[in-house]
């Protein structure tokens, strides 16, 4: 194999890690003349790391008693530009040092198009701010954010980008726990001094999603209830009674052949309907793409251990390459590997495809029809 050329780029920091190190610089009173945040050039954004860098900026400013603080929020009705460009030209009468938090910016440099400019010849030698931390959302015009990004190069500051988390594992390696976000989780129950058990984070990110503020309000929850160590039942029992409960419910059944069991589910929906973690009541559709991104999720993990047995690989082997480690997760896997053969594997991952494109294409209205017809392709032994 050829060395790997020194030229090569490392990999990038995830943005758990990156919002992590702006937030200890900060704390440590080591502040850039000039943080520009802001959304990724492609993709979706995540404005909860942005958020959280702004609010460690503020925290260290106000903890600094010779530095007067001008913070501001640039989408609040409350803004006025007047004042913020008072604050960015004149003295203070109270400290000689200044630093400047502005948030949700966007939409104020949409609206005064030279506030950019003003802001940026505030932070370097010759302007008026020790520091600054400027969070750009959406709607920052692309003007804007090269005006401020050339003036952080140009004082020794940054532009950062923010993206939203990765939900699931990369495809050479199925552990749920692998995932970006469920990493982030791992990192940020660490911080809270709460150890995770294995198979914890992914799940938590499947019970939660991979948004950042769900996942630490869901390990807050936790901490709130005395845990030192979470384990995959406490989770479990958590969120036994939620949509997400459902999910799990829903997959097992239909992995382990367990008919009534998958029935009794879908008349439970259609009777009561579902409400998540968070106690948020569930449109069908949404409901619907809950409990297959579940099954889609464990059917994939139940076909990397399947393929790995396939390969010659022990029994040990092929649950460790799919992250299954736990017992209760172990057990789990057994009961599907003894209805989950490779034909009904292949029956159901075709089965799946069909249901999506139902209600994509298709327009089925009632998605809990598309559930039945599933679970009646799941059920129907392959020929």
């Amino acid at each position: 194999m050829a060395a790997r050329s020194k030229s090569a780029r490392p990999p990038r920091e995830d943005p758990g890690t990156t919002a992590r190190r702006w937030c200890a610089r900060f704390a440590a009173g080591s502040p850039p003349p000039l943080l520009v945040l802001a959304p990724p050039t492609s993709g979706e954004a995540e404005p909860w790391f942005a958020a959280r860098v702004a609010a460690a900026a503020r925290e260290a400013a106000r903890a600094d008693e010779g530095l007067e603080l001008g913070a501001f929020d640039g989408a609040s009705p409350d803004f006025d530009v007047e004042t913020l460009d008072g604050f960015l030209g004149a003295g203070s009468l109270f400290a000689s040092r200044r630093a400047l938090v502005l948030t949700r910016a966007g939409k104020a440099f949409e609206r005064w198009p030279r506030l950019a400019e003003a802001v940026a010849a505030a932070v370097g030698e010759g302007g008026g701010l020790e520091w600054a931390v400027v969070a750009c959302d959406r709607k920052a015009p692309a003007a804007a954010l090269k005006t401020l990004g050339r003036r952080a190069q140009e004082v020794g500051g940054e532009l950062v980008r923010f993206r939203a988390l990765y939900p699931d594992p990369p495809p050479w390696r199925p552990d749920p726990d692998a995932s970006e976000a469920a990493r982030f989780v791992a990192d940020e129950a660490r911080e809270r001094g709460l150890r995770l058990g294995p198979g914890v984070a992914g799940l938590l990110v499947a019970v939660a999603g991979a948004r950042p503020g769900d996942l630490v309000q869901a390990l807050d929850h936790f901490g709130m209830l005395g845990l030192e160590r979470v384990e995959e039942d406490h989770v479990r029992d958590t969120v036994s009674h939620s949509a997400e409960g459902q999910s799990f419910a829903f997959t097992e059944a239909v992995l382990t052949g367990d008919s009534a069991e998958v029935l009794r589910i879908l008349r439970r929906m259609e009777r009561q309907g579902l409400r998540s973690f968070d106690g948020r009541r569930l449109a069908p559709r949404e409901a619907f793409h809950l409990l297959l991104a579940g099954l889609v999720r464990e059917h994939g993990r139940t076909e990397a251990v399947r393929a790995a047995l396939e390969d010659g690989a022990d029994l040990d082997e092929a649950f460790a390459a799919a992250g299954v480690r736990t017992v209760p997760a172990r057990r789990r896997m057994e009961s599907r590997l003894t209805v989950c053969d490779r034909e009904r594997l292949d029956a159901l991952a075709d089965a799946l495809l069909e249901a999506e494109r139902r209600v994509k294409r298709e327009g089925w209205r009632d998605p809990l029809h598309v559930l039945e017809a599933l679970a009646l392709t799941a059920f129907v032994r392959p020929r």
